[in-house]
């Protein structure tokens, strides 16, 4: 094991620590109140953009270098991509990167080129892809659309009391589904002036799908052949002259995406699509669902230089000749995690509950509540009142329940006139309570999302097209029903205690959907469930907290791979990770750890880690987007959990003593 090195020759004293990552923090609040950091994925997201503009035929040339710059510089020595730092090379990242790259005008013979060329030839070539790879080359003909799974344009107008709608999807397959419909049906192609035949295997490495028999011992019922045997109905039906309803259906996606859009500024690929769509019904770019789509999109781009990005997103490092800057694409922006986390992070650290920053950043988040609309969720939850918050600045098809927790739990503690607050914590707290699944758990944006055939159609090659409630979901939510003063007794956490308990992992963890991995999933719950004072669940905090000391590191930190998730079981990384350390350190302080050598470990590697202006380093991805497919680095986790981490052990040290910063 690998040990991480000391970023100071002199690290500073506990309190010395702990000042300076508070005014790192604060240096990092926007004026109108909010913290926005930057949100890292794979270069699949830029590669994409640089094929929209193709494809919609309106390509902005320096935006376009720009992004090329970007995946190259993220190109690894074998000519790969990788889906985050440090992974293993992805056959389908490479191949979408080694296209955009094509279309932005480098030629296959460059050495940055061949060296992917050969990479993908000795993995199996574009046969190899998976299913959004595939959508992509379809739509410039590099393939064609017969290799794509098909989907009817009648699946939008099914009901969703039949439990075989769009809506048993996840908001974030949904928002990309409505869109694909149509393009999957309209099977439009940009022409280009290349091919990628250099990049096909011939033969091809792998064989076509088929669908296969049998019914042994163990039998379960094959939904894989079965959704197999549907796609070759459904392609069949495709070539039948008449199509009763189409035009309808078309109408149908249109008006769900257009608004959807209207009043979303979600992720990508769900506004590309949305774009796309628009597009192949014939639309022209100027059509306002296209700019819109495509405005989120370039909000979403940061300009900078050298081989790091700036950590605060709103601060882009532009400017130079365009010869000198890179640009990356986010999917997705996040101020309204962003902004919570932070605020609970300075209140931890001494900052006073009635200090300016704080106040501006309550009155910021009161303004974003979505209190006048009902989205997707109300359709298996239909009684129920609006009152939650997005994940973005707008998003008010797709509140995030593990946002409203985090903000209420900040509004509960803030220091605002109770007349400016109340409305907005009750319909807060009501709307969290009524998205409580049957299982007893919690899931992100929807409330019985529990089908799990959507996983097994072809389309979900990536099995991520489902939003099932979570422990570390779950766990935040007992954590702030009892600060909140709900009783252990109540019938709400008692079913929630019962689902956690039922997916503890053999080994005393529990997995993290929304961070990496079992770390974050083990934080998440003792959290809560350190709320409850009985014996059972002091039993499963103890099973937790002796796992988690068996995997700390000799540095004294923690660092988890994003590979926990393929392999099931927890994998170590070779070095230990600020924002997992403080993760590790803070679910043993809530255990009782706090004057534990494993404790103290941690907040020495912490402190030991902290560079001279107050912060820390943090190259590897610590955040989930899809378990084993899509993994992202929050750049603001490297900043406001250790600093949550070290004040929470100050606070639990000694009673706290508040500490007023200059507004």
């Amino acid at each position: 094991m690998k040990t991480s090195p000391a970023k100071n020759q002199e690290p500073f004293s506990f309190e010395e620590a702990v000042f300076k990552a508070r005014e790192a923090l604060l240096s990092d609040q926007s004026p109108k109140g909010y913290w926005w950091y930057t949100l890292e994925a794979n270069e699949t997201i830029g590669a994409g953009f640089i094929q929209l503009m193709h494809f919609l035929g309106d390509v902005d040339a320096e935006v376009e270098k720009g992004l090329a710059r970007r995946i190259l510089s993220e190109q690894r020595q074998d000519g790969s991509w990788a889906i985050f730092y440090g992974g293993p090379a992805d056959l389908s990242t490479s191949i979408e990167c080694y296209f955009a790259l094509r279309l932005a005008g480098h030629s296959p013979d460059e050495p940055a080129l061949e060296r992917t060329r050969l990479f993908i030839l000795s993995h199996g070539g574009l046969e190899r892809v998976r299913v959004f790879t595939k959508i992509h080359l379809a739509l410039f003909g590099l393939i064609t659309w017969a290799k794509c799974p098909s989907m009817p344009l009648w699946f939008i107008h099914l009901p969703h009391w039949l439990g075989i709608s769009i809506y048993e999807f996840s908001s974030w397959a949904r928002a990309s589904i409505v869109p694909l419909l149509i393009i999957l049906d309209r099977k439009p192609v940009r022409p280009l002036s290349f091919d990628l035949k250099e990049l096909k295997v011939s033969p091809p490495l792998l064989s076509p799908l088929k669908i296969r028999g049998g019914m042994g011992r163990g039998y379960q019922f094959p939904w894989r052949n079965f959704f197999l045997l549907l796609d070759k109905i459904f392609k069949a039906t495709e070539k039948l002259p008449f199509h009763p309803g189409k035009q309808h259906f078309l109408k149908k996606c249109e008006e769900w995406i257009r608004r959807h859009i209207e009043r979303t500024e979600d992720i990508y690929p769900a506004m590309a699509y949305a774009a796309l769509a628009m597009k192949a019904l014939g639309y022209p770019n100027s059509d306002p669902t296209i700019q819109k789509a495509l405005a989120g999109l370039r909000r979403f781009q940061q300009s900078h230089r050298g081989t790091d990005l700036p950590m605060v997103s709103d601060k882009s490092v532009g400017g130079g000749a365009p010869s000198e800057y890179l640009i990356h694409q986010q999917c997705c922006i996040s101020p309204l995690w962003d902004t919570p986390w932070a605020c609970h992070a300075l209140l931890e650290s001494g900052l006073p509950a009635d200090d300016p920053h704080l106040k501006r950043a309550a009155k910021f988040l009161i303004s974003k509540q979505i209190v006048d609309f009902h989205g997707d969720w109300s359709l298996k939850n239909s009684s129920a009142k609006p009152g939650g918050w997005a994940f973005e600045f707008q998003n008010d098809y797709f509140p995030d329940v593990d946002d409203t927790i985090e903000i209420l739990r900040f509004m509960k503690r803030v220091d605002l006139p109770v007349s400016e607050k109340k409305g907005t914590i009750d319909r807060g707290l009501e709307w969290l309570l009524s998205m409580q699944s049957k299982n007893g758990g919690w899931a992100a944006f929807d409330k019985n999302n529990l089908s799990t055939w959507v996983n097994k159609i072809p389309f979900s090659d990536h099995g991520a097209c489902l939003d099932p409630p979570t422990p570390d979901i779950t766990g935040r939510m007992i954590e702030l029903l009892v600060l909140f003063n709900y009783s252990k007794e109540d019938p709400v956490i008692q079913n929630s205690l019962n689902f956690l308990f039922k997916t503890q992992e053999p080994n005393g963890s529990w997995r993290g959907r929304w961070g990496v991995n079992y770390l974050y999933g083990t934080w998440c719950v003792v959290q809560g469930l350190a709320m409850i004072h009985d014996e059972k669940t002091g039993l499963a905090i103890g099973r937790a907290i002796r796992w988690l000391q068996s995997v700390q590191n000799p540095d004294g930190g923690w660092g988890e791979s994003c590979l926990s998730d393929k392999e099931n079981r927890y994998l170590p990384l070779e070095v230990s990770v600020p924002s997992q350390t403080a993760w590790a350190v803070m679910t043993l302080i809530a255990a009782g750890k706090r004057s534990s050598e494993s404790c103290r470990r941690g907040i020495d590697f912490l402190i030991a880690s902290q560079t001279a202006d107050g912060r820390w380093e943090e190259r590897h991805f610590t955040g989930t987007g899809f378990p084993g497919h899509f993994y992202i680095r929050y750049h603001g986790y490297r900043q406001y959990f250790p600093l949550l981490a070290l004040g929470k052990y100050r606070t639990d040290k000694r009673e706290l003593k508040t500490i007023a910063c200059p507004a």
